[in-house]
């Protein structure tokens, strides 16, 4: 059976960690374990059994910190309101937490009922309960009255808890390993330790793991769940883990351990936030908040939002900037408190962890991101359709499983190159009208090239490799473009040439006929012809898309019709004997060793030869 966890709350000295030693036995207080085993999980956890963990919270700071500890992991809320008091609040801005940490099912508890003799009393007490979990959109499964004299009602919570547990179906969001740590400390023999409840994934002795944001790598040399030492654990246990070769001064509340290579650290995200039903704060632009993400606490700002400004149940997206580093994920919740005085105000939900570009992109980004899931997976997919990713990308930047992503691809009907990315027949439609609109708009800006390198559409698209290859391959294939030595053309595509074009293109075309079989640089044709240098570029690029120059690298460039001469005399060459001298060479062209090499090397390169240490020998383009 997978973990459960159920997190309590409630107002200081309502009794939250009397009912927890009454559920399980446990004094959060005074862990005896801890002393025995010598190896802490954390005081703050009892065990119902072994698939139910209890999360006490005797204190107001300490809740906070661990509730937004193991926000991913909490299924279940326990409201503890003493009988005397009624609400309080601390009971409201506890059940504020757990509401804004995605937990809107439980149970309450109404503690010190041996204190109150008036049934009326209580019957009021539990109607303001009822109001205010009405108000927080908090649904309780059941109201005990608790005896704390007598321990009345404390077995019927905890079969409703053991009942409600064992009908339970657990959704994990990713198989990746993830923990926030909450406690770091030292043990004799065996170095530095770190305990957290796992938030993804499960961990095993000898697994590598990353630190963030330290991106320090390392790896478990041991593992101790609350059932003690044990092989691995898994998304819901609460671990302690012994770290290899770690100082503890590197450490600190918020660490975040992981699997390898799976996260990036940032300083900026984009999250929904919505501010509590009870709060009296309006949160601002550039306003100074305290962010609880994972286990750290952060200070940073909303430099933008959605709104002006937000008030109590107000929802909008926002763009945050943290002023420390963290690693988190999409979907992350996480709970925001005023900077001084400390108030929890409001709370959030990652939408977008690394959000990068020109200004005005990642504004429109955090105007639009939706918030459902798959809504944003297919707003990304398309909105970054220039870089598109792989299955496995997608996977480690929504944290979910390859089953959600393959659920998503098949609604949406999302296409998957033999490479592996992702586009959409949205992206796709995008793609190649852009690429057809650059082929024209580089046509009419220089007639002389019809061919276009890969690189250089790279470069000034800006798209991925991989994009561009899943483009013109498709387009090729259509009879849009075609595959030119060189790069691609558009098909269809007629340079017109003035009488001073063809003039000039003879010349130069001239110039490296009489050249002979010597390799020419461009600077020395350029010194024969007065001509502007960009033009004898240009005009050389439409001869070798016309097949008549050969660009051999480095500059030099010769006749095509001279080239075939020296290859038809290699030919001959071989046919006498069976490998060629740089000297052979020389002799049968003509040439210097300046311009032997070059053309040499060009033709190792088109495989007319093959080079064995200091001679060539007969290469398969040669062949026949």
């Amino acid at each position: 059976m997978a973990q459960i966890v159920v997190g309590t709350a409630g107002h200081i000295d309502h009794g939250k960690t009397s009912l927890v030693k009454a559920l399980t036995g446990t004094d959060t207080d005074h862990l005896s374990e801890e002393k025995i085993r010598g190896m802490t999980i954390d005081l703050g956890f009892a065990y119902l059994n072994e698939s139910i963990t209890i999360i006490d919270v005797p204190g107001h700071e300490k809740f906070i910190r661990n509730m937004a500890a193991g926000a991913a992991n909490i299924h279940f809320g326990i409201l503890v309101v003493a009988a005397d008091d009624g609400v309080m609040p601390q009971t409201r801005e506890h059940l504020d937490i757990l509401t804004l940490l995605g937990v809107h099912r439980g149970f309450v508890a109404l503690t010190k009922i041996d204190l109150i003799q008036d049934d009326e009393w209580l019957d009021l007490v539990e109607l303001d309960v009822q109001e205010l979990m009405a108000s927080a959109s908090f649904e309780p499964v059941a109201i005990h009255r608790i005896n704390n004299l007598t321990g009345d009602g404390v077995n019927d919570l905890k079969n409703d808890i053991l009942n409600l547990a064992d009908g339970y179906i657990t959704v994990h969001g990713s198989e990746i390993f993830r923990l926030n740590v909450d406690r770091i400390f030292s043990k004799t023999g065996f170095g530095t330790i770190v305990t957290g409840t796992v938030q993804n994934g499960m961990i095993s002795n000898g697994d590598d793991i990353e630190l963030f944001p330290n991106g320090i790598k390392t790896k478990i040399r041991g593992i101790q769940t609350h059932g003690g030492p044990t092989d691995s654990a898994a998304v819901g246990d609460r671990a302690a883990l012994n770290l290899l070769n770690i100082k503890p001064k590197i450490l600190k509340r918020g660490t975040v351990l992981a699997t390898p290579n799976c996260l990036k650290t940032t300083n900026r995200i984009i999250a929904n936030l919505t501010l509590t039903p009870h709060t009296n704060w309006v949160v601002k632009i550039n306003q100074r908040l305290r962010f609880h993400l994972g286990t750290a606490i952060l200070l940073g700002r909303i430099s933008l939002a959605s709104k002006h400004q937000y008030k109590k149940g107000d929802s909008g997206n926002v763009l945050i900037d943290l002023e420390s580093p963290v690693a988190v994920a999409m979907d992350d919740r996480f709970v925001v408190r005023s900077y001084s005085p400390m108030e929890t105000i409001a709370g959030g939900i990652v939408l977008d962890p690394l959000p990068i570009g020109k200004w005005a992109d990642v504004k429109e980004r955090t105007m639009q991101l939706p918030l459902v899931p798959r809504s944003r997976f297919e707003y990304v997919l398309n909105q970054d359709w220039k870089l598109p990713k792989t299955k496995k990308e997608w996977q480690l930047l929504f944290f979910k499983f390859e089953k959600q992503i393959n659920e998503w691809i098949r609604k949406l009907n999302i296409n998957e190159s033999k490479d592996g990315i992702l586009f959409s027949n949205k992206a796709w439609d995008k793609g190649e009208s852009e690429l057809k609109s650059f082929f024209r708009q580089s046509y009419r800006k220089n007639p002389f090239r019809s061919v276009l390198s890969v690189d250089g559409i790279i470069a000034q698209l800006k798209w991925s490799e991989q994009w561009l290859q899943v483009v013109i391959v498709k387009m090729v294939e259509d009879g849009i473009l075609a595959e030119e030595t060189g790069g691609f053309s558009l098909i269809g595509f007629e340079p017109s040439f003035s009488r001073q074009d063809l003039d000039q293109l003879k010349a130069i075309e001239f110039t490296l006929k009489k050249s002979g079989p010597e390799p020419i640089l461009v600077k020395e044709i350029i010194a024969q012809l007065p001509f502007n240098p960009k033009r004898v570029g240009d005009l050389l690029h439409l001869l070798f898309d016309q097949g008549k120059v050969v660009n051999l690298g480095n500059n030099f460039w010769l006749n095509r019709s001279n080239l075939d001469q020296v290859i038809a005399k290699m030919h001959n060459l071989f046919k006498l004997k069976n490998e060629m001298a740089v000297s052979d060479f020389k002799d049968l062209t003509g040439l210097s060793r300046k311009t032997a090499i070059p053309l040499l090397e060009y033709l190792d390169r088109m495989h007319y030869t093959v080079r064995n240490e200091n001679v060539r020998l007969r290469g398969e383009a040669l062949h026949g």
